[in-house]
């Protein structure tokens, strides 16, 4: 190969070079900018964010539920063991329960703060703590703090959810 050949080849891979990285930068990328992508507000939309506290102190579970139904379940298999992280989608079952019993009206009757005669917390049991978002208001519900009504469809089913961890979450 000849010295004119491998400056012909070396100018023809430069100009490409060049020519697709404009065509790239002026075409292509304004596609990717049209691209959506989830906001704080739109993934913040429903989630819940359920903590358990008491007497499991360091080996309390806890789980983050997101909008699409995507989780993050951490737990402690065992004292003195490391903390574990799961992940994983809710079946579509559970997802349409909870959609139906998280309510505005329900999550606003059961987060009224009030002063509890006895908490399970208090004597080394166990209480369970919910932040939840809908529609951008974040609601507490509290077993130990909150009116919180144990026979009700959005108690029970958050329990589900503790039961779908508990057989699923521990694998």
């Amino acid at each position: 190969m000849s010295k004119n050949d491998r400056l012909s080849i070396l100018i023809t891979f430069l100009v490409g070079f060049f020519v697709g990285g404009y065509l790239y930068l002026t075409n292509f990328a304004g596609f990717i900018s049209k691209i959506e992508t989830p906001d704080i507000e739109k993934v913040s939309e429903f989630t819940i964010v359920a903590d358990v506290y008491g007497g499991c102190r360091n080996m309390c579970p806890s789980f983050q539920i997101q909008n699409d139904g995507s989780y993050r379940y951490l737990y402690t298999p065992a004292a003195e063991a490391e903390q574990v992280m799961r992940k994983g989608t809710l079946s579509r079952e559970l997802q349409l329960s909870i959609r139906a019993v998280v309510t505005e009206e329900a999550l606003l009757a059961q987060s009224k703060s009030i002063t509890p005669a006895l908490c399970n917390s208090y004597t080394d049991g166990i209480d369970v703590k919910y932040a939840v978002t809908l529609d951008g208001e974040t609601y507490t519900l509290d077993s130990c703090g909150t009116a919180v009504v144990a026979e009700s469809a959005l108690w029970t089913t958050l329990g589900t959810v503790w039961d779908f961890f508990e057989t699923n979450g521990n694998n």
